[in-house]
C-alpha cells in the first residue's frame, strides 16, 4: 500500500478455531484472498475520524461474522457483529461452484472449466454485493475488497 494512503487493511488474522483440516482448495482460496487483500484494498470506518492502516481479526460465532478492527496506534479497537444468516444460501452456492471448478481442474475437463469459472465468478460477485449491503452501515469498502472478505467469510463458514 502506498504510504500516502491511510484507510486500508494492513494485517489480517483469521480466528479459525479449526478442529479439523481445511479442504485444500478452501485453504488456497483463503491464502489467495489474504494476499490479495493485503496487496490492494480500501477500508474505512464510517463513524468518527478514524485513520488506519487497520488490522482486522475475523471470526464466525453463532452465524455472526465478528470483525475486530484496530489501527496502528491502538487509538481504535472496534468490534462489529454482522449477522450472516442472509448469506447462507449464497455461501453454499459458492461452495458448490468451487467444488465443481476444482474437480474439473483435477479431471482435466478444460472445455467445461471456462463456463464453470464464469458461474463461480458470478456467484462470488453476488455474494460480495450482499456482503457489502450488510456492512455498509459501519464500514466503507470497495467491491474488490468485499469479494476478498466474502471469500474469507466463506472459508471460515464452510
Amino acid at each position: 500500500m502506498p504510504s500516502s494512503r491511510k484507510n486500508y487493511i494492513q494485517k489480517i488474522n483469521l480466528n479459525t478455531n479449526d478442529k479439523k483440516d481445511v479442504i485444500e482448495f478452501i485453504s488456497y482460496e483463503r491464502q489467495a484472498a489474504i494476499h490479495d487483500l493485503i496487496t490492494d484494498n480500501n477500508f474505512s470506518i464510517k463513524k468518527g475520524n478514524v485513520i488506519g492502516p487497520f488490522d482486522l481479526e475475523i471470526k464466525i460465532e453463532d452465524n455472526t461474522l465478528m470483525l475486530n478492527v484496530t489501527n496502528e496506534d491502538n487509538s481504535i479497537n472496534n468490534n462489529y457483529r454482522i449477522p450472516i444468516n442472509s448469506l447462507k444460501k449464497i455461501v453454499k452456492l459458492y461452495h458448490n461452484a468451487c467444488n465443481l471448478y476444482f474437480s474439473s481442474i483435477k479431471e482435466g475437463s478444460i472445455e467445461r472449466i471456462e463456463d464453470i469459472e464464469k458461474n463461480r465468478r458470478d456467484i462470488h460477485n453476488e455474494g460480495a454485493d450482499k456482503f457489502l449491503k450488510l456492512i455498509n452501515k459501519e464500514l466503507i469498502i470497495d467491491h474488490n475488497t468485499a469479494r476478498r472478505l466474502f471469500t474469507l467469510l466463506y472459508s471460515l463458514y464452510i
